[in-house]
């Protein structure tokens, strides 16, 4: 017989595994069973399957056993609290019914067992939430976005929103330019022309410009019904 470990070390607080193989030389055995023991002895061996009825227990019952090779599963849970213990060890013996004196077969192997992986220890300061990482943007205008929004819209006139319109050709001469500069005679304000200038904002400029449409409506109502009453009946 044989034993096989399923792995060369484990941790504390995973289990140990094996497999436990059975054979004869020559013939066959009838009635045979196989006993596991475990060192140290405070660790408690099992068979986990190939034993039938047997199995979760430390000892497993064949009733044959021939040259063809029977495989048993066996296992050593180690607890997590056994500080103490570094390595456990698993012994298969095998033993038959018999009048003859003999060596009954055994087989063992080791495994290496280490400490358990450290766990994260809680501290008594709460780590901070992933909601206290957020940046908190204040209320207002976005900083980033004032000299941009200052390049389209002023409060105070909207004289640069349109392009300067001026004749093509040749600049105007000495004369043109003396002749455009403001006089007193030329510098009050026409009758007929809108009180708005271009430093009126763009609200007040609305309101008086649909004033200024009112009354041209309402005159225009007035001048046609005055024509209409002078006109004569035949």
């Amino acid at each position: 017989m044989s034993v096989q470990r399923s792995q060369s070390s484990i941790k504390r607080g995973q289990t140990a595994g094996y497999v436990v193989q059975v054979f004869t030389k020559n013939g066959t055995a009838s009635d045979v069973s196989v006993a596991l023991t475990a060192q140290p002895s405070s660790q408690k061996p099992a068979f986990t399957s190939g034993c039938a009825k047997d199995d979760g227990t430390a000892s497993c019952r064949l009733s044959s056993v021939t040259t063809k090779v029977t495989s048993l599963n066996a296992q050593i849970p180690v607890a997590s609290k056994a500080t103490s213990v570094s390595s456990v060890k698993l012994t298969a013996t095998a033993s038959v019914v018999t009048t003859t004196k003999w060596t009954p077969p055994a087989a063992a192997e080791t495994t290496t067992v280490t400490a358990a992986a450290a766990s994260a220890k809680s501290s008594g300061t709460a780590s901070p939430s992933a909601a206290e990482h957020m940046a908190v943007l204040p209320l207002g205008p976005i900083p980033a976005l004032n000299g941009e929004a200052s390049m389209f819209v002023q409060a105070g006139s909207a004289a640069n929103l349109f392009p300067t319109v001026g004749p093509s050709g040749a600049s105007p001469g000495p004369t043109a330019a003396a002749g455009a500069q403001p006089t007193k005679r030329n510098t009050a304000p026409v009758s007929e022309a809108s009180p708005v200038s271009l430093s009126t904002p763009v609200f007040t400029a609305q309101v008086a410009g649909l004033i200024a449409l009112g009354v041209a409506i309402m005159l225009t109502v007035t001048r046609l019904s005055v024509r209409r009453r002078s006109k004569p009946r035949d």
